[in-house]
């Protein structure tokens, strides 16, 4: 898989399904087949499906080329999918009216499809918790310029931006958490970080991370800078984001810094690959974990 295509040249050379069904089963098994029940490395491969089923010749157990993948359940090709990840593995990534244009789906679909990729994001960068020299700073999306200011206006949202640096001061990894504005009075009350490090920190960094404000002369203006930056980029691809859509792009956000060093797109492939899907049904009903209401503009 070349990362230096272009998305034309790429949709030319995944523009077979046999071919993306061959570069999905490389990737998902790249030392050969494994059942995921047994771990015998031999099946029969049942073909009277859209896509291959494979029957592990010891156990018997039957799973398909994308069950337990970002995949799992959806009607829509691979060669649409992997078009899809292209698009989201591009520094201006895409939103959900782009995507149903562009590689010809409803908007449905292509909303489902983001947010299922957006989840395989998440998947991937939660599992690796912040560690060595931790920064935390507060920051506060969609902060407003006009008093009043002793209270919270409606779009605002308190958000904690947490970070492992080297001793340069570079960030290497990024994580940003939106918190719950019913918890913190005012904009001036001091948001609580204790969860926030519970679930973001190893342990042995967590005695040792620093953490500012968001006012006053101590504030770490990078962190509060990345919010900001979040902030924009949300606005120029998705038109702004309400809170509760908030933390899956926020998730997405980070996710592509931490990857700044390098291409994208093997990275999301391999995310998408090791990552359980998430449901429709799912989406809806936990809309407060998840990110996600109904889409205001382009999301």
């Amino acid at each position: 898989m070349s990362e230096l295509l272009s998305f034309e040249a790429f949709s030319t050379f995944y523009e077979k399904e046999e071919t993306c069904v061959q570069a999905w089963f490389d990737m998902r098994w790249p030392d050969g087949f494994r059942c995921p029940r047994c771990q015998h490395p031999s099946a029969y491969v049942i073909k009277t499906r859209r896509l291959p089923l494979y029957e592990c010749q010891s156990c018997r157990a039957q799973t398909s080329l994308i069950a337990g993948t970002v995949m799992e359940g959806s009607r829509t090709s691979l060669r649409k999918w992997f078009q899809a990840i292209y698009l989201h593995s591009r520094p201006e990534s895409v939103n959900a009216v782009q995507l149903a244009r562009i590689i010809g789906v409803t908007y449905k679909t292509a909303w489902l499809i983001c947010h299922k990729l957006r989840h395989a994001m998440s998947q991937t960068d939660s599992a690796e918790l912040l560690s060595g020299l931790v920064r935390i700073s507060e920051a506060i999306y969609a902060r407003r310029i006009t008093p009043p200011f002793w209270s919270w206006h409606v779009p605002e949202q308190p958000l904690l931006v947490g970070a492992s640096v080297d001793d340069n001061g570079t960030i290497l990894k990024l994580k940003i958490e939106k918190q719950e504005k019913e918890a913190i009075k005012d904009p001036y009350t001091p948001f609580a970080v204790e969860g926030f490090i519970d679930r973001h920190v190893e342990r042995e960094a967590a005695a040792h991370a620093v953490v500012t404000r968001c006012t006053g002369r101590r504030r770490n203006l990078r962190l509060i800078s990345l919010a900001w930056e979040a902030e924009k980029w949300l606005a120029a691809v998705f038109g702004g984001i309400g809170s509760k859509h908030l933390q899956a792009y926020l998730n997405q956000f980070c996710y592509m810094f931490n990857h700044f060093r390098e291409s994208l797109l093997k990275p999301l492939f391999d995310s998408c690959v090791k990552s359980r899907t998430i449901t429709y049904r799912e989406l809806v009903g936990s809309a407060a974990e998840s990110g996600m209401v109904h889409y205001k503009i382009a999301s």
